[in-house]
C-alpha cells in the first residue's frame, strides 16, 4: 500500500488548530461565568471547524470547491467532529468543574505536550520523523492558550472545594 505524505504537516497544523479553538471556546470568562454561553461558544466553533475541514478536504483534492462543500462525507465529517470533541476535553473539564485558572493552564498545557510532541513520529513516514515541526507546533500551541488564557481567563466565582471527611459528616 502506497501513502503519500505529502500534506502530513497540513493535517498537524489542523488538528493544532482544533485543538486552540476547542480549548479557547472554554478557558474564557464568558463560559466561566455563564456555562450555556461556553457550550453555545462550543456549537458554534463545532460547525466551523466542520466547515474549515470540508474547506480544506476540498482544496487538497484539487476539484470544484462548491461542488465539493455540498458533498456530505458523513463519515469524515464524523471524524473532524469528533477529534473536535476530543481535543476540546481539558479546557471544557476544567471550566465546568470550576478548577482554577492555574489548573486550567496546566491541564492544557500539558496535554498538549503528551499530544502534539509525539504527533510527527506516529505519522510514520519512513523518510522524515518531523520531530522539529512536531516540536514548533506544541510550542505554538502552549503559546497561544496560554496567551488567551492570560488575556481572557479569570478565576471561576464559586471554586470547587474539597470537602475533608471530618467536615462532611458534621
Amino acid at each position: 500500500m502506497h501513502i503519500d505524505f505529502q500534506y502530513a504537516q497540513w493535517g498537524m497544523i489542523f488538528a493544532a488548530l482544533i485543538y486552540v479553538i476547542g480549548n479557547a471556546t472554554w478557558t474564557n470568562h464568558i463560559a466561566r461565568r455563564h456555562r450555556w454561553a461556553g457550550w453555545l461558544m462550543w456549537i458554534v466553533a463545532a460547525v466551523l471547524v466542520l466547515v474549515a475541514g470540508a474547506a480544506v478536504e476540498a482544496r487538497l483534492a484539487g476539484g470544484e470547491t462548491l461542488a465539493t462543500l455540498t458533498q456530505a462525507d458523513g463519515e469524515k465529517h464524523w471524524i473532524i467532529l469528533t477529534l473536535f470533541a476530543l481535543l476540546s476535553v481539558p479546557g471544557a473539564a476544567c471550566v465546568l468543574f470550576r478548577q482554577s485558572v492555574a489548573w486550567t493552564r496546566f491541564a492544557v498545557s500539558a496535554c498538549a505536550l503528551l499530544l502534539f510532541i509525539p504527533l510527527g513520529t506516529q505519522i510514520n513516514d519512513p523518510n522524515d520523523p518531523r520531530l522539529s515541526l512536531s516540536l514548533g507546533i506544541t510550542l505554538a500551541v502552549v503559546g497561544i492558550l496560554w496567551m488567551l488564557s492570560m488575556l481572557l481567563d479569570s478565576e471561576p466565582e464559586h471554586r470547587r472545594k474539597t470537602v475533608p471527611v471530618e467536615e462532611a459528616d458534621a
